[in-house]
């Protein structure tokens, strides 16, 4: 079956996949468009990192361009997740909600302005055919990841154990961090094909992923509250379940670092819960 017909669940290759995702994109610039063009990037980079593809000039600067696509995917996603959380929030102010409801709209649209316009540049509709021939020797067939790496499984989890032992005591400033890492080996060990062994590592590594993806959208929502509402009912009832999924997220790391390590996660005794990453304000 030719690559852009086939259905996303098919897709196995990191390049194939890859080159999907910016198709569709490119059809349709949507919420789930964008997510799927986030995860298929960062799986290719995780193929890339552990296979180690030899790039010429032209694929190298082709990668750059992705990294902007990235950024314009990631507030495209976040709007639209953002509105589904606001949309199933209860008893805030109907006129509080209706302000972070248009400022999230007019966040939205922009997202998709800047996505489109990225989209429709010279330089990245040049960028696919210099993506599908990555590592790709002259007069051979490419190496776009079809094969598993049967010692990617084992690679991830030793790069988790190493991170562990070195990182910071967990806090709200490095759980996000520690999200996206969790992300970096659990498509690692996916690359060793499916094993028993590579779906318990998924399965754990997911679910930390989960959890504190759902505390960190709510952390940006209660500071897109403040900005627009004030210190409101509104944002007092971000504030409440940003906390809760804070504890969910630390109760995540602690099982999986039980599991994959044989310790307890490093939480500080008197855990600065409501205190918030120091980030920019976003400008609305």
């Amino acid at each position: 079956m030719p690559a852009t017909t086939r259905p996303k669940d098919e897709i196995q290759s990191p390049v194939e996949r890859l080159l999907a995702s910016i198709r569709g994109l490119r059809k349709r610039q949507s919420s789930k468009g964008a997510h799927f063009y986030r995860t298929s990037l960062r799986r290719f980079q995780s193929w890339r990192d552990v296979a180690k593809p030899e790039l010429v000039k032209n694929q190298e600067q082709a990668l750059k361009l992705l990294e902007k696509l990235r950024k314009a995917t990631g507030k495209l996603r976040d709007s639209e997740v953002h509105l589904e959380l606001l949309d199933k929030i209860e008893g805030a102010p109907a006129k509080e909600k209706k302000k972070i409801e248009k400022a999230l709209k007019a966040q939205r649209k922009s997202a998709k302005e800047k996505l489109l316009n990225l989209l429709t540049k010279a330089d990245v509709k040049q960028a696919l055919p210099e993506l599908r021939h990555i590592g790709e020797p002259p007069g051979a067939s490419p190496d776009t990841g079809d094969r598993p790496l049967t010692a990617a499984d084992q690679l991830a989890l030793d790069q988790y154990r190493a991170f562990v032992q070195s990182r910071a005591p967990l806090s709200p400033e490095n759980l996000h961090s520690y999200r996206l890492a969790c992300k970096a080996f659990r498509y690692t060990a996916e690359l060793a094909g499916e094993t028993p062994h590579v779906g318990s590592l998924v399965e754990i590594w997911r679910k930390v992923q989960d959890v504190s993806g759902d505390w960190h959208d709510y952390l940006v929502l209660s500071e897109l509250a403040e900005e627009v509402a004030g210190d409101g009912p509104l944002h007092s009832l971000l504030i409440g379940l940003r906390d809760k999924k804070y504890d969910e997220a630390v109760i995540a790391v602690q099982e999986a670092e039980r599991k994959l390590v044989g310790q307890e996660a490093q939480v500080p005794k008197k855990e600065p819960r409501r205190a918030s990453p120091q980030r920019r304000r976003r400008a609305v």
